[in-house]
This record gives C-alpha cells, structure tokens and sequence, in this order.
C-alpha cells in the first residue's frame, strides 16, 4: 500500500503536468543538441522498454536522434542536419523533416517545398530526386495522442508483432515550432484545408500566450519575415481579422505540448517510411458506405481469422509461395486488430500500408526474411563479386523464396478515440448494440463471457497480451511500476491510462476465458508453421492458456 501510495503521489506531481524536466530518468539513453542562438538545449530521449524487459539502444530510434532542425552539434555522434517543413495535408498539424539536397540552404528549399501539395512533392521527388521526407515530429493536437504514437511502438517491442516505424521523444524550440505553425497555418488557408488551418492557429495562440502572456493579437514581430519560415507574405498577418489569436483553452493543451519552462515543444519524433503502398487487401478492397463496412465486407484477412478450423486447413499447404501470403496477411490483421483494440484506435481502417520482403527457408529449414531493397542490391552484383553468404542467400530465394506483403501501421496517432475494434465487435462478440456503445464500452464484465470473433492468434502477442495483464493488474508494486511507466515514460495521460487499462482487461477476458474453451487457435505464427520442424502451440496443453509456454 506504501508503493502503492508514493507511486501516486509522484506520477500526480509530474506526469502529464508539462514535460518532466528530468525526464532523462524514463529513458535508456538522453542526447543533448545544441540551438544557435539559444542558451537551451533541445533532446531527443530512448524510452524504456517495458519493466521486465532488456533496456537496450534500438539503433533505428538511436538513428531518429541523430535528425537536427539546425546546424548539426551535439553530443550524437552521427548529428545530421535536416530542413523542416509543417504538414500540410490530411488533419493533423506536425513538423516534417527532409533530407538536405546538395547545395541547397534552408531558405531556398522552404521557399521551393513548403508550398507545395503531397501530390506535387511526390511528382517532384520523382521527377529530380528530393524532397525525401525522413521523419515527423508529432505534438499532442486534436486527434493526436502522443501516448497512443508511443505506445504503439512500445507494445510492438513486446509483442515481436505486425511493424511500427520506430519513434523517440524530441523536444524543439518553441519559437522553431511557432515558426512552421505560422507558415502551416498560411499554407493551410492556401490549400483549402480548413481542418490545418483551424489546428495552426489554436497552435499558434498556445505558442504565443505561453511566450507573451494572455495576449489577445499576435505581436508584431511575427507579422513579418523572417518568421513564418520566410515564406507568408508580410501582408497576411497584417490583416486584423488574422491578427487575432484563437480563443480556445489554452490551459488545457499547454501541459500537452510544453516543457515546464515553457520555452519547448515536445512530442515524438517518428521514422517516415518511404515507398509504402496502401494495403487494400487488409482493409477493404472495395469502397463502402463507412468504413467499417468496407473492412467487414470486403477484407480479405478477417473473414478466414473467423474461420473456426485450425489453420493448416484454412491454408491447404506449407509451402512459402502458395500460402505465404494468406497466413502472413492473417497474422498481421490478427495483430494489428489487438493493439488497435487495447489503445483504443479509431482511424485505423483505410490507414494500412505494406511493404514488401522476401521470405525463404535456409540451409537449417528455418524460416528467414529479408528487405526487398536488399534482395535488389545483391541482385545487382557481378556474379564474381558474390561473398559465399550471398550466394547461398539468393539460392535459397530462389529455390524457395516468396515475395510477400508485410503490414505497416505508420499512423498511429489517433490513438484512445473512439475504439472501432471494440465498438464494432471485430475481435469479440459481448451481443450489445454498436450503437449504444458509449453505455457499454466501459464494463469490461461483459467481455467474461465474450464469444470471441477472430478465431486465430499469433502465440507471442497473445501470450504478451497475459503478461501485460499480470503486470498491469498484478501485485500493488507491480501495478505502481506499470502506472510509473506508462504514465510517465509512454506520457498516457491519467484518463488514456484508465481506458487502456479497461481494454486490456476485456481483452483478456475474452482471450484467456474462450482459450480455456477451447474456442480460439494460437497458431499464426509464420517461421513456425513453414519451417522444416513446426512447433504448434496447441491451446488444449497445460498452462498454455496462462501463457505458460
């Protein structure tokens, strides 16, 4: 009760009160980076695993705090230097980060790109080889939940499931923000968009009062280059009607997005794959009148994850090239449906991507992958300059190597909204209407007697699904650990954590109670069911139900 009780007092005194100015004790590795003209130094944090879990550096995320907005120093041994530009499509304000093209100063490439649509950058970068978006970095706005980025990232790392591009937590200058939230919200107006333009310029008014008091117009200074990146006419801000600055609570998104000095943004900084394509086999090939329904009427993956046949029948064959995609395809919807339904996604369905990697089997008969830009390269070479590896490597491609199809989930934001998964029974049937939802959504009671509608599983998420509940639910140190790091390092706030927490226990529930049933199959698992010596985890042996396995 003690832990319990300090563990309160500590996680009410800093989380989610601004950013924790010693934030560093949340994370495995802290960098330092260095702002001209400013005696306050931005940083870029590794988050923690989860407790009980190695602590180690992921290199991809070591790499996203290796991206500098300015003239690169720092204590990142690999500091880059990269141009920003606000987002300007879709409805969710961020800063972008691009590649620096060879001889190009800043000012020029804002003056070239900024202005530009998504469609038009993409036509350029095809046309001459840049802009090539690198990064994001991501604050809490309406829609966007920093925890919900976050903790997509970390219960991938848990689950060893369905790919989340890797992300870290960055602080930016608050004027280098205010600068692209000027610019953001004239390109906004310039485009049409009406969402980015309102987003802008709430952001900008909790910018600006948290630099300039309760002011009511924005100052001067900021009405005429160099601010707004250089790029609004001198003439925009000038006009009284745009001069105002929004009324709406401040209070209330300032300790989302500010340091506690106030003089920093903070939010993630997430990896931007390139060369994704939308995977409409997973979500719906054909367009419906919601889309919901598009999913439900039209996936390919969730009709056979209902399947109530073990999955050897449902696929007909163990070999990579017949059947590798439809398992592969399994698995990851299987996947992707838990983690939306435990943080609570609400834009999911239209929002999945793929890219593409080579599977095979090896010379031992286990099943391995490998990027498809990889495969390319090697292909590439002169035959002469093969190393041994490689030759065996293209061999067993070739023998019995499947391209495949491998589910991306990139935009992970719009996390703790409004949980289509659950409202929709997409994994679990609790037989009550979707559309009394809001009455029901929260009793996780029901879920004791769920009958389950996805019938199939991998075995590690469902046995992380039961080790993030033992955790969670545990002894009272083990619930004041779990509250300390979601709260403070994954930044849920305290009402994101009560609805996680209410998910993971239906989802559990539902899981633990028909698997005792014997009503759902643990056996999406890919490098098992293709491999020379297949491991089925079977639900009917001991202790496998509790995740003993």
């Amino acid at each position: 009760m003690f832990a319990s009780l300090m563990s309160f007092v500590l996680l009410s005194s800093n989380a989610y009160s601004y950013l924790d100015p010693q934030f560093e004790k949340h994370a495995v590795k802290t960098y330092n980076i260095e702002v001209p003209g400013k005696a306050l130094r931005e940083r870029c944090y590794l988050l923690q695993r989860f407790p009980g879990m190695e602590n180690k550096i992921n290199k991809d995320e070591d790499i996203l705090c290796a991206m500098n907005l300015y003239a690169s120093y720092g204590d990142h041994p690999k500091l880059k230097t990269f141009y920003g530009c606000p987002k300007v499509n879709s409805t969710s304000v961020a800063v972008e980060y691009y590649e620096v093209p060879a001889g190009m100063t800043e000012a020029q490439f804002q003056k070239t790109i900024c202005p530009l649509t998504r469609s038009e950058k993409k036509k350029m970068k095809a046309r001459v080889g840049y802009p090539d978006k690198e990064a994001k970095f991501k604050f809490a706005a309406p829609g966007v939940s920093v925890g919900s980025i976050l903790g997509y990232s970390r219960l991938t790392q848990l689950f060893k499931s369905v790919d989340v591009p890797p992300s870290v937590l960055r602080t930016v200058d608050l004027d280098t923000v205010l600068d692209h939230a000027l610019a953001g919200r004239y390109l906004g107006l310039q485009m049409g968009n009406s969402y980015l333009n309102q987003y802008w310029y709430d952001l900008i008014g909790h910018l600006v009062r948290a630099k300039h008091g309760n002011v009511t117009q924005l100052p001067d200074v900021y009405t005429k280059p160099p601010h707004g990146l250089g790029i609004v006419p001198a003439s925009f801000y000038k006009d009284g009607k745009r001069r105002g600055v929004s009324a709406n609570s401040t209070a209330y998104w300032s300790t989302r997005i500010l340091s506690e000095d106030k003089r920093q943004v903070f939010g993630v900084l997430a990896e931007n794959p390139g060369n994704e394509e939308l995977y409409a086999e997973a979500f719906g090939l054909k367009q419906d009148k919601t889309r919901i329904d598009q999913f439900r009427n039209s996936s390919v993956f969730w009709p056979i994850l209902k399947d109530p046949r073990p999955i050897s029948q449902i696929l007909g064959s163990t070999e990579l090239a017949k059947a590798g995609q439809k398992m592969l395809g399994m698995q990851d919807s299987s996947d992707m449906l838990v983690m939306d339904f435990l943080l609570d996604q609400a834009d999911r369905i239209g929002n999945i991507h793929y890219k593409r990697r080579q599977f095979f089997l090896t010379a031992q008969g286990k099943v391995d992958d490998i990027s498809d830009k990889k495969y390319r390269e090697i292909l590439a070479k002169a035959p002469g300059t093969l190393t041994p590896a490689e030759v065996e490597l293209l061999n067993a491609i070739k023998q019995t190597g499947a391209s495949l199809k491998v589910m991306l989930l990139k935009d992970n934001d719009g996390g703790f909204d409004m949980n289509t998964a659950k409202k929709y029974h997409l994994i679990a049937d609790v037989k009550k209407p979707s559309s009394a939802y809001d009455s029901w959504k929260n009793n996780a009671d029901l879920f004791l007697n769920a009958t389950m509608v996805v019938r199939h599983f991998s075995p590690l998420v469902y046995k992380g699904v039961v080790q993030l509940h033992n955790q969670v639910f545990g002894p009272p140190e083990s619930q004041a650990a779990m509250e300390t790091y979601f709260r403070n390092s994954v930044q849920f706030t305290a009402a994101e954590y009560t609805i996680f927490k209410n998910n993971l226990l239906s989802l559990y529930r539902a899981l633990y109670n028909n698997c005792k049933k014997g009503n759902l199959h643990l056996d999406l698992d890919m490098k098992s069911y293709f491999s020379a010596n297949p491991k089925p985890i079977l639900t009917t042996t001991p202790g496998v139900c509790e995740g003993q396995f």
